[in-house]
């Protein structure tokens, strides 16, 4: 037994290993080619706007990614938790017919239809926008299959209970189901919440003509992933999306790997 638990820890220590050592490396590299005064003095040209290529500085283009990243989290999270429990709580015609086409979804991922999407959301006036930015990535089944498969734990009882008690449908949904939904909701948050974040393509897209708008991992190319000011950027880039995982790790867990009991 004693054996098992050592091999398990190694197996721990090798994925942290793994999946640390880039960062640790990155700021080796910029400890090595800067003391402490000098990169402090580059972290603040760089959040400041100091990247001569770029039009905004650090600070804005972190706010961009924050706005994309919740914006789409929060949407997904919503619009995914209400049409799951529509789809198992209520008697809808052809129910599994919808079920199906939207899963569709999670094979055409915004890549795949850049071209009609944009054309799209220019004829909505969405170019050169938080909206445009956020919207069409919020079309995704992931969320629908997660909450979909977690309702179906919940016992008929409970939802028979509360109908006897004379609970409407918006009763039992903010009254039951969110509060037994809340390990998988900051799991599926979390999730699209970098999902949201990593976003590259479609945010280059839709701001062709606006740098007002543009996130951190777009600042990375503006800089050079070489350069000492790209090293800074990389970092920051991995702040927010690591607040939010290590913050919802207790919650993450429960919801990915707990059913209801």
């Amino acid at each position: 037994m004693r054996g098992n638990h050592l091999i398990d820890h190694a197996i721990l220590l090798a994925g942290v290993t793994l999946m640390c050592g880039p960062v640790c490396l990155l700021l080796w590299q910029l400890l090595t080619a800067l003391d402490l005064p000098e990169l402090w003095a580059l972290v603040q040209r760089v959040w400041r706007g100091g990247l001569s290529s770029a039009g905004i500085g650090a600070g804005a283009m972190m706010w961009n990614s924050l706005v994309l990243a919740l914006g789409v989290a929060i949407l997904k999270s919503v619009m995914s938790m209400m049409a799951a429990y529509a789809l198992v709580f209520f008697r809808l015609p052809c129910s599994g017919l919808i079920y199906g086409v939207i899963l569709i979804a999670m094979f055409f991922p915004i890549e795949t239809r850049i071209l009609p999407t944009f054309a799209v959301a220019s004829d909505l006036g969405l170019l050169n926008s938080y909206a445009g930015m956020i919207l069409p990535i919020t079309a995704s089944g992931l969320g629908v299959l997660v909450f979909r498969q977690y309702m179906r734990q919940i016992p008929n009882e409970v939802m028979e209970a509360a109908q006897m008690d004379g609970a409407g449908p918006l009763r039992v949904l903010f009254d039951i189901i969110v509060p037994l939904s809340l390990p998988m909701i900051a799991a599926v948050f979390a999730i699209l919440f970098v999902l949201g974040w990593n976003q590259y393509v479609w945010p280059i897209m839709i701001t062709t003509t606006s740098q007002d708008h543009d996130t951190l991992v777009r600042g990375m190319a503006y800089s050079g992933f070489g350069g000492t000011a790209g090293m800074v950027l990389a970092l920051l880039a991995l702040l927010p999306p690591a607040v939010v995982v290590i913050g919802l790790q207790r919650w993450l867990m429960r919801g990915l790997t707990a059913g209801i009991h």
